[in-house]
């Protein structure tokens, strides 16, 4: 059985990066993983892709077709994925079992903010697919930044309505002061609240102060793992929260390394 992984988030929240830093991870501890990449826009990847949709649509070669700009390049490759979507399904298929990592557009919004995108999402789920959303933790580190975000992430959800997973990535750029208050924000939005006070003024205390309010229940529900996928720090704790699910939950035994790991 497989485990559809979809990677979103903003654009240099290291969606990217963490596709193929966690996938070389996976196939070290378990042996199994899958790489896609769904950008047709991508120039490098840090990887080498085993499904690419590049193969099928590239947005430089619409961007010259049609006489495009950019944008419209990539919102028309993103579009036209729709015609390849059985091909693409085809060849993840082949792949039996472990995770299936689906790197996502770098312009979040072109693909997850348009029926386009919702309906490549349906068509290659399987019978299990999850999201992990990336917060870019030196954005993070400003309380109106991580508000944002984290904004962002509760959009997420409520368009796709899969299984979220808050992954706070790049910790590797901040200091340890940095990372103690935004951990701190993340386990008691009553901090977030207070730092915003201090951060804003006038109006744009009013609305995020509402905003924050608002987001407290999100994070009851949501767990955010910090992680650097440069030096694949924290992907012992991703693991885990993803086998929970792939596993069913309660069948999930965790293996002892990893039990050992997380004491520290």
């Amino acid at each position: 059985m497989r485990l559809i992984v979809y990677i979103l988030g903003p654009a240099g929240s290291g969606k990217s990066t963490f596709s193929a830093s966690f996938s070389e991870w996976l196939i070290n501890e378990s042996g199994s993983s899958l790489l896609v990449n769904l950008d047709p826009a991508a120039v490098y990847l840090p990887y080498t892709p085993d499904v690419d949709v590049r193969v099928y649509v590239d947005a430089s070669s619409v961007m010259e077709k049609y006489n495009l700009g950019p944008n419209g390049a990539i919102i028309a490759s993103v579009d036209l994925m729709l015609s390849h979507l059985d091909k693409l399904k085809d060849e993840i298929n082949e792949f039996d079992d472990g995770y299936v990592l689906i790197d996502t557009p770098g312009q979040m919004e072109v693909f997850a903010f348009r029926r386009t995108g919702e309906a490549i999402v349906k068509n290659l789920c399987g019978e299990r697919c999850v999201i992990v959303f990336l917060v870019d933790a030196v954005l993070a580190n400003r309380p109106s930044g991580l508000l944002s975000q984290l904004f962002l992430a509760a959009s997420i959800y409520y368009r796709f309505k899969l299984p979220l997973y808050l992954l706070l990535n790049k910790i590797d750029l901040l200091s340890s002061i940095d990372i103690e208050n935004v951990t701190k924000w993340i386990e008691d939005p009553q901090n977030l609240k207070e730092d915003l006070e201090k951060e804003l003024e006038g109006s744009e205390r009013i609305l995020s102060r509402d905003l924050a309010v608002v987001l407290e229940d999100f994070l009851n529900y949501f767990t955010i793992i910090p992680a650097s996928s440069k030096k694949m720090e924290g992907f012992d704790r991703v693991y885990i929260e993803l086998q929970k699910f792939y596993s069913g939950g309660e069948d999930f035994e965790m293996p002892d390394y990893l039990r050992r790991s997380l004491e520290y």
